[in-house]
């Protein structure tokens, strides 16, 4: 269970320096999570109402942002809809069919920090943070 009334995000990316700079980014009004690893943000993510928020990069090794939300859609998690995708820009292929195929948004790097607070800020009023 979150332990302040700050909505917590959990950032999943395999850039542990893109992690660092989003949560400086956002550490001022959110408690900011971060991973390097798909599988270990599938684990932190067991716990349904820990997270408000999930950034994720679409495109890792090993487990992709696509294969992070396809695992939690087939548990039914509400993080499904909590999602935000980060990419390169890779809208071709498997990538830009996935895009084109679910509703939830898509920040591309490089992004300004205004774009990253924006996006956050829009996803969470979809959301309303866990109690």
């Amino acid at each position: 269970m979150p332990h302040s009334k700050r909505p917590r995000i959990l950032v999943i990316d395999d850039e542990p320096l893109i992690g660092s700079l989003i949560a400086r980014v956002l550490g001022g009004g959110y408690d900011v999570v971060t991973v390097a690893q798909a599988q270990a943000g599938l684990n932190l993510l067991a716990a349904p109402d820990d997270f408000d928020l999930v950034l994720c990069d679409l495109m890792m090794p090993g487990l992709t942002g696509m294969d992070v939300h396809a695992a939690l859609a087939a548990q039914h998690s509400p993080h499904v809809a909590s999602m935000v995708f980060l990419t390169g820009g890779a809208f071709v292929g498997q990538a830009g069919q996935f895009l084109a195929r679910v509703p939830n948004p898509c920040l591309e790097k490089p992004f300004l920090a205004e774009e990253l607070r924006s996006a956050v800020r829009d996803a969470l009023q979809v959301r309303p943070p866990a109690n």
